[in-house]
């Protein structure tokens, strides 16, 4: 039988993932659902990068126009600079098994727990460019920041479980997304005295959404058999397509009470699009004729807000320095900007986290080129999609909030008198992000 029609909400969160270059998903281990809408906001730049994110305090380079605009008013001369990203990710999703119970033994029911399929992603791009032009007080910066670009592919294919007594069977399901999100802004930072300053940043975001989710029937003659996925036994499709554009805003501060010590802060909203959700039956669907359109709807979707704050320490005449940031991620502004029309509400659970992100970097003065060190970890809290629905068997398996994850930083740069280069590596159970950045002083 079909597993009960989630609406539109499910499906789509169901095929959509991270939506930035560095996002991550835990591994998945038995008895877990699949990890398939994802974010990591960490800061661009492979100096950034390699010191676990942690850039808020610091801000002292060209990115600072996306991270923290108050700290543009460190640079005294004008820069320039781009980067580079590679990463791989590999998505897990619960492809089928049991949801609770024992196999039968026949056909595809002969797992003990869940089958897990696997979606790999590679992306690689230029991910981040800007111009600095600085003055005696005040700095002024044009950015491009990439902040999304991704395909997922996922199916559930012969997802069994025991619900009232009975065997029943989840409806099988193939997914797929792609997903692309370009900011293009302007930064300003301003010096308030010596020691403070404040920073605004203005970004138009243009964001696609091309998403499709097909939910089949299985077939009667065969319940324990894989699904042809054959037309006749289609029973709704689901669209949700978005090309739109948004203006955001940030704002951030920087305070420098000493030589050693640096705090800084920042807010930035996050970008939000018109959702056309689109859902036409299919020829096995017993509840209407074929080919009808049964929901053609507009949903504002918009993605997190965040909210940071760091710290940064130099010792031994600034050749080291630890800094830590804390990175609150507002996930419910997803939930709540879905139009109930055509989003139920209440199914789609998304919890507010905090992402905590400490790095270090000792620099060796003493030779040609200059050469930096850098490392850090940083903690990325469970926030994948959860099911409202909790007398659902089949929903709650699919949608699993899960665990959190771990990730490991480094990297290293090289410094002249007029040019930087920068390397850095993210690390998790599911992702590799490498990141190259060249930095130009004119």
């Amino acid at each position: 039988m079909f597993l009960p029609r989630p609406l539109s909400g499910f499906l789509l969160l169901f095929c959509l993932y991270p939506l930035t270059m560095v996002a991550s998903t835990p591994r998945l281990e038995a008895q877990e659902g699949p990890v398939t809408f994802e974010f990591s906001f960490s800061n661009p730049g492979a100096r950034s990068m390699a010191l676990a994110g942690a850039f808020a305090g610091l801000a002292d380079d060209a990115t600072a126009a996306f991270t923290n605009p108050a700290g543009l008013v460190q640079l005294i001369e004008p820069e320039a600079s781009m980067e580079y990203r590679m990463a791989t990710v590999d998505t897990p999703f619960v492809l089928g098994g049991r949801a609770n119970g024992s196999p039968t033994g026949e056909g595809i029911d002969t797992v003990s727990g869940l089958r897990f399929g696997q979606s790999t992603d590679e992306s690689n791009g230029l991910s981040f460019a800007s111009f600095v032009f600085p003055s005696k007080s005040w700095s002024a910066a044009i950015y491009q920041h990439t902040w999304a670009d991704f395909n997922l592919t996922s199916q559930v294919d012969g997802l069994f479980g025991e619900v009232d007594g009975e065997l029943e069977r989840s409806g099988d399901v193939q997914a797929h997304t792609q997903v692309e999100v370009v900011n293009t802004g302007v930064a300003l930072g301003f010096k308030l005295g010596s020691r403070f300053s404040l920073g605004v940043s203005a970004f138009h975001s243009q964001g696609k959404i091309d998403s499709f989710t097909a939910e089949y029937a299985s077939d009667e003659d065969n319940f324990f058999a894989n699904n042809p996925f054959s037309p006749r036994l289609l029973d709704t499709t689901y669209s949700f397509i978005a090309d739109d554009s948004f203006i955001g805003v940030s704002a951030g501060f920087l305070w420098r009470p000493s030589a050693r010590f640096s705090f800084g802060g920042y807010y930035r909203t996050g970008p939000e699009f018109d959702l056309r959700v689109i859902e036409i039956s299919g020829p096995a669907n017993d509840e209407v004729d074929a080919d009808v359109i049964e929901l053609d709807a507009l949903s504002p979707m918009a993605f997190p807000d965040v909210l940071g704050a760091g710290v940064a320490y130099k010792a031994a005449g600034g050749r080291f320095t630890t800094s830590f940031e804390w990175t609150r991620v507002f996930y419910s502004t997803i939930t709540d900007s879905l139009n109930p029309v055509a989003f139920e509400p209440g199914k789609i659970l998304l919890s507010d986290v905090d992402e905590l992100h400490l790095g270090f970097e000792y620099v060796l003065v003493n030779t040609r080129p200059i050469i930096g060190l850098r490392a850090g970890v940083w903690q990325d809290p469970a926030h994948r999609v959860g099911s409202g629905a909790e007398s659902d068997l089949f929903e709650r398996t699919i949608f699993n909030k899960g665990g959190d994850e771990t990730h490991v930083v480094g990297g290293i740069g090289l410094v002249w008198s007029r040019v930087q280069i920068d390397l850095g590596a993210d690390v998790s159970d599911t992702r590799e992000t490498f990141s190259l950045s060249f930095v130009v002083r004119l």
